[in-house]
């Protein structure tokens, strides 16, 4: 009798043991780059001068750089898929407004081929673009407050190189776009950054 309970016991905890573990790997899944230990990716946006030091005042036909860091805060590598070459953007905006002024992917030369990215555990990818202080019209841009908001133009298939589950989700819809982006475009995702304020003296 007491053979048989030590037995019944120990195969209800081998059936917990496993069920944990496979609770466990289905935790692992991330749904439009969150997982079980919260966002995935954190995506920020630097504002700079020519020379790479951080400032928000320029004066006016000053260069300005934009650099956009999308680091990867969990322990696995994590592969992203983009259905061209095109890996990210970056659209300046009036301050406080969704008027778009200028957006780094109009005009660019994109592969249509699908295409993809993998950053390592807690690594940090950059994208830098420059911009001369003009418009999508080519045309000098005025003295005053703009906003700059960037980040990755990914698609919706969000998966994880140290397994082989990928997740199929609504991510497009938290992704940068790869044009001018709508008003309802312009929330920060752990793939967009937030708004960055800077002013044109």
């Amino acid at each position: 009798m007491l053979t048989r309970i030590i037995r019944i016991t120990g195969i209800t905890l081998c059936a917990a043991l496993l069920l944990g573990a496979t609770l466990s790997q289905c935790q692992s899944i991330t749904t439009n780059g969150i997982g079980p230990d919260g966002p995935v990716f954190v995506t920020s946006v630097a504002v700079e001068d020519a020379n790479g030091v951080l400032t928000s005042i320029f004066s006016p036909g000053q260069t300005i750089q934009f650099v956009v860091s999308v680091r990867n805060r969990s322990s696995s590598s994590q592969t992203l898929s983009f259905d061209t070459s095109q890996k990210s953007n970056i659209v300046v905006l009036d301050s406080g407004t969704a008027t778009e002024v200028w957006t780094w992917s109009l005009g660019q030369s994109f592969s249509q081929n699908t295409s993809s990215l993998t950053i390592a555990a807690g690594q940090t990818q950059t994208f830098t673009v420059t911009w001369d202080q003009t418009d999508d019209s080519g045309q000098a841009v005025a003295s005053g407050d703009y906003e700059v908001i960037g980040g990755l133009t990914c698609s919706n298939t969000t998966s994880s190189s140290t397994t082989s589950t990928t997740t199929t989700s609504s991510a497009s819809t938290t992704c940068m776009p790869t044009g001018i982006p709508s008003s309802d475009q312009l929330a920060p995702s752990v793939y967009i950054s937030t708004l960055v304020p800077f002013t044109i003296q």
